[in-house]
């Protein structure tokens, strides 16, 4: 019984092995990264991570070069996923060449773990929509991971941003 239980939460971490599920930066989400790695509650509304380039408001179809920020001392590798979302409408969309990053539409993420120990960052540019007549909502992930392949001693660090259109 212990050994299939194990089985199946080392297995839970290994499901996405390609990054985690698009969406999943939302806390509220069904599939959220919280769903992975449990083994600690996560952070909510976390200090230690932070969207630097951020508008206070938002222009129709402007580029803003953005920096996700994430310092965790705890932190073995670090991943990241970024949501935009409008009510009812476009959200832009994200581009980055960073390496070891995929974005498709409003959303972007990690596809390798990066090194922790001190601030890491991942730098994305958004496009906001053409037209824009609501707030957008960032929601933004972190994994602060042990590097063990396994959901165990990993803590999901969480941010959310609403930045009205102008």
């Amino acid at each position: 019984m212990v050994i299939a239980t194990c089985a199946v939460l080392v297995d839970a971490a290994r499901a996405f092995p390609d990054g985690a599920p698009w969406g999943a930066a939302n806390p509220g989400a069904e599939q959220s990264c919280a769903t992975c790695h449990f083994d600690d509650d996560p952070v909510r509304d976390s200090g230690a991570l932070v969207i630097d380039g951020l508008p206070k408001l938002v222009e129709p179809d402007a580029t803003y070069e953005l920096q996700i920020k994430f310092d965790d001392p705890a932190t073995v590798v670090a991943g990241f996923q970024l949501l935009a979302h409008a009510t009812g409408e476009s959200a832009g969309t994200f581009v980055s060449d960073a390496v070891g990053v995929e974005f498709v539409g409003a959303t972007i993420r990690s596809t390798q773990p990066i090194k922790g120990g001190e601030t890491v960052s991942w730098p994305v540019t958004w496009r906001a929509p053409a037209t824009l007549s609501s707030s957008i909502v960032f929601y933004v992930a972190a994994s602060a991971a042990n590097d063990d392949g396994s959901p165990f001693g990993d803590k999901i660090h969480y941010r959310t941003y609403a930045i009205p259109s102008n």
